[in-house]
């Protein structure tokens, strides 16, 4: 009876990451987010999944009303508003935007662009200074929340093999 038991933890368990793990490959929409730091600079986060078998580089650029804000691009050219203001890096799979001096005057429409393949895809998000949270710790949890979950459930079940 015990081996028996054991033998289902162990179908459970595979299952479960197998499930776990697909779910979170099979998201292929971008995720953008955005929070003020202390020195009230916007910081957006764009995530995206990685293209399987694309042999183009990864290239990511942010916009705000058809100015180029910048871009991991060294050819393209900034808006001469943001040139000196804003720094942008990809790190895995997450786009990072620091804009330095951001104003508060009015909501303003910010779309980023993630190319990976011929075509790049796009993901905009309206950023009110007014309504956004402050950088902490917690956000940054908030923004990698899938990753995070399935550390948190595949730790446990795998823990019940050994």
């Amino acid at each position: 009876m015990q081996m028996c038991t054991v033998v289902r933890m162990m179908c459970y368990t595979a299952f479960a990451t197998l499930f776990l793990l697909g779910v979170a490959t099979g998201q292929t929409s971008l995720q953008i987010s955005s929070c003020l730091t202390k020195e009230q600079n916007l910081e957006m986060y764009c995530k995206f999944t990685p293209a399987s078998g694309s042999s183009l580089p990864k290239t990511c650029y942010y916009m705000t009303e058809s100015e180029l804000i910048a871009s991991t691009n060294s050819s393209s050219i900034p808006n001469p508003t943001f040139k000196n203001r804003a720094n942008i890096s990809i790190v895995d799979n997450t786009c990072k935007l620091s804009l330095n001096g951001f104003s508060a005057d009015k909501p303003k429409n910010y779309t980023c662009f993630i190319k990976q393949t011929a075509s790049p895809v796009s993901v905009s998000a309206t950023v009110d200074k007014s309504k956004l949270q402050t950088c902490s710790g917690w956000c940054v949890v908030q923004h990698s929340g899938a990753a995070l979950l399935l550390a948190i459930l595949t730790f446990p079940l795998l823990s019940e093999l050994l």
